[in-house]
């Protein structure tokens, strides 16, 4: 938690993810650990070593335009692979007990956040660690030393692929938000687990908006060019 103070003073988390971490925060069998609201990047990285020596180019935690993604692509020369990527929210957390992580591990499938789950069990420290997060996921080399691997074409409509996930993970972070709401509300009252049924409402009105997203000139543009 003194973490998160210090890196939320620096300015180095995301301010559209804040609300889920604090709510998470205050859950008396909780604590959050590391956290982002969904990027896309410019990662240079090697195709074989340590995750260490990949180097953050460049990221945007929102949509961004064909000719700002150009410009760093043309400006920066990587040491390794330059790649061009999208990633999904995730927001990783520790609980204290094994009923709330099946609780959670449950309620994140309810949700359709597939690719959520335990990835840790530290049985000394009474924690098991475990994350939300989404399947939204898109990488590709994109430049290698002076060479630039795509054509106009391509990283144009790579970028309004990549605009739309954005759009959709935003929506799906909001219904985390609305989730982790209507569980406080919750434990008000009880102090066990909540039926999945009470975020049936939330859960409509997600669906709503991503149809309302499909319904858009961005998406139907998308789609037009290749069907």
């Amino acid at each position: 938690m003194l973490k998160l103070e210090e890196a939320i003073t620096k300015g180095e988390v995301d301010e559209q993810i804040l609300p889920h971490l604090n709510l998470i925060n205050s859950l008396p069998f909780c604590f959050t650990t590391s956290s982002c609201s969904g990027r896309i990047a410019l990662i240079d990285a090697p195709l074989l070593g340590p995750k260490r020596e990949s180097c953050k180019a460049f990221r945007w935690h929102d949509t961004v335009s064909y000719e700002v993604v150009l410009e760093a692509i043309s400006s920066y020369k990587p040491k390794n692979v330059l790649w061009l990527k999208f990633d999904s929210f995730i927001i990783a957390f520790s609980v204290a007990s094994a009923e709330w992580a099946t609780f959670f591990i449950k309620l994140a499938r309810y949700l359709n956040f597939k690719d959520s789950g335990i990835r840790s069990i530290n049985p000394r420290a009474g924690f098991i660690n475990m994350d939300f997060t989404s399947t939204e996921k898109m990488s590709f080399p994109v430049r290698i030393g002076d060479r630039v691997l795509v054509d106009e074409d391509y990283l144009r409509e790579a970028i309004e692929i990549a605009n739309f996930m954005m759009k959709k993970n935003l929506l799906k972070l909001n219904l985390l938000k609305e989730t982790l709401e209507r569980l406080h509300e919750w434990l008000k009252d009880n102090d066990t687990p909540p039926p999945l049924g009470i975020f049936d409402q939330i859960i409509s009105k997600y669906r709503a908006a991503l149809v309302e997203l499909k319904r858009t000139r961005h998406y139907l543009r998308i789609m037009r060019q290749h069907f």
